[in-house]
């Protein structure tokens, strides 16, 4: 039922939604991780050697102590003042987009994989702190798999919604739907608090941008310029998640990559049309100025 609501609140008709659903391999169902369920994680059957296998384990085990979601009131008042020290924008528990991370083509299902930019991906969902540190993973579903879809088959939702351990609610771009713990951009803002609002939000937003950019700078393993990795995709979410951890370690140590002017726009949105609304939006506010003069 809630992946109909969503498919019906982003215009797609539901048996779509549910036929990329039937599509997902079954081994992408289990691999979601914000640190109480990285110890839970499938296993990785494709490995080569017992030895490979509990080395791969190890550091999924360790990367659980790097990413995780705390959910505890003191935490999430952190994170609020944090992220309204950017922009003023209030109870922010966080900020989300997804990723494509190259894979090579699979002989199985090859469609399942082609993302809309045309090559051969998993698309990774990541919510990021104020401090630009990853704080839940989720990489279970092919390329083709639009943002929302992969939200709406996340424990997101469930952690907001029915657990209700959060307190506020995530930023995400327009491709997401907006809900009463996800918030959005104003689509066509008319007035100025639209446009103020809008400014807010994306300022406060660009953090998981800005997050991702340095992940794929420092580990070029998870960079569409590094080529494609030879692995099954169950092992390169270990290698992404564990490639995570380490960023946040870095970042925590004050040693992450902190040259903004070279992070890549690599998200999984459309940053040509966000980069057009913010002009237009500029555009808007200038009219208005001139008009005031005048």
């Amino acid at each position: 039922m809630h992946a109909e609501l969503t498919a019906v609140s982003q215009g797609v008709p539901a048996p779509t939604l549910m036929t990329a659903t039937s599509a997902v391999p079954p081994a992408f169902l289990s691999r979601e991780w914000d640190g109480t369920r990285l110890s839970r994680a499938m296993p990785f059957t494709t490995y080569k050697s017992r030895r490979d296998s509990s080395c791969s384990h190890q550091s999924l085990c360790r990367a659980g102590d790097y990413v995780h979601l705390t959910t505890d009131p003191e935490s999430q008042a952190w994170r609020a003042i944090g992220f309204s020290s950017i922009a003023g924008f209030p109870q922010v528990q966080g900020v989300i987009d997804c990723t494509h991370v190259t894979i090579k083509a699979l002989a199985g299902q090859p469609a399942e994989y082609v993302n809309r930019k045309g090559f051969y991906s998993i698309n990774v969902q990541l919510v990021c702190d104020q401090w630009k540190c990853f704080m839940q993973i989720c990489s279970h579903f092919p390329g083709s798999c639009h943002d929302a879809f992969v939200l709406c088959q996340s424990q997101l939702p469930l952690l907001f919604t029915e657990l209700a351990q959060m307190e506020g609610w995530l930023l995400g771009d327009k491709g997401y739907p907006l809900q009463t713990w996800l918030l959005i951009p104003v689509r066509q803002p008319t007035i100025a608090a639209e446009e103020g609002y809008n400014v807010s939000h994306g300022a406060t937003r660009a953090t998981i941008e800005q997050a991702i950019g340095m992940l794929k700078m420092c580990f070029c393993c998870v960079n569409r310029s590094g080529a494609a990795l030879h692995y099954e995709p169950d092992r390169i979410a270990l290698i992404f998640a564990v490639c995570c951890a380490l960023h946040n370690y870095a970042n925590k140590r004050g040693e992450a990559l902190q040259d903004e002017e070279r992070y890549e726009q690599d998200s999984s949105s459309d940053a040509e049309d966000l980069q057009q609304e913010r002009r237009m939006g500029g555009l808007r506010a200038a009219r208005r100025h001139m008009q005031g003069e005048q």
